[in-house]
């Protein structure tokens, strides 16, 4: 099968592209806390592009024009355990068609093989059903509820926590 998306680095030419996106409110519309100092994103977008504990891609579809349709991103959630937090990021017309779910994939690989990761964690909100089957399809296992961790469209609602070891990982993907 031929991959439909890419991941691409992100680089100091992208910096102004992933502080558009990351502080997009139609494109994280299950957060509580979205930046608005753009400039404080910028700085913290060009600081994270060299470092070893931030990871972060452009999704690009797999055709000459390598159109960007969203961002994925790794980086630990605590270093000493081995454990990374996986994110991402989808703009609205490309929802629905797999492709976070294929770039997702693809973190997770980079998280298990170069990252040397032990295990992979996400969490959601718990009306967000479109991430909930993402993390579902990745056969991260659902580990605990945060209850009422996220002041959301005016309610307390409750966070979902994710993970998939290492060795689950191997055993889903074949992959050593």
């Amino acid at each position: 099968m031929n991959a439909r998306i890419t991941l691409s680095p992100v680089t100091p030419d992208d910096i102004d592209f992933i502080t558009d996106l990351e502080s997009n409110a139609s494109l994280w519309p299950f957060e509580d806390m979205l930046p608005t100092d753009k400039e404080a994103v910028r700085k913290t977008v060009a600081e994270r592009i060299h470092s070893d504990w931030h990871r972060q891609f452009l999704i690009r579809l797999a055709t000459p024009e390598a159109t960007p349709v969203g961002e994925v991103h790794i980086h630990w959630y605590i270093k000493e355990r081995e454990s990374w937090e996986l994110g991402y990021s989808l703009f609205a017309e490309y929802r629905g068609q797999g492709y976070c779910t294929e770039a997702a994939q693809l973190a997770l690989k980079l998280a298990f093989k170069e990252c040397k990761a032990h295990k992979v964690v996400a969490m959601c909100n718990e009306y967000n059903t479109s991430s909930i089957k993402v993390l579902d399809r990745l056969g991260m296992v659902r580990e605990g509820v945060f209850r009422e961790e996220i002041h959301w469209n005016n309610q307390w609602v409750n966070q979902y926590f994710y993970a998939i070891l290492d060795r689950e990982y191997q055993a889903i993907t074949g992959i050593r």
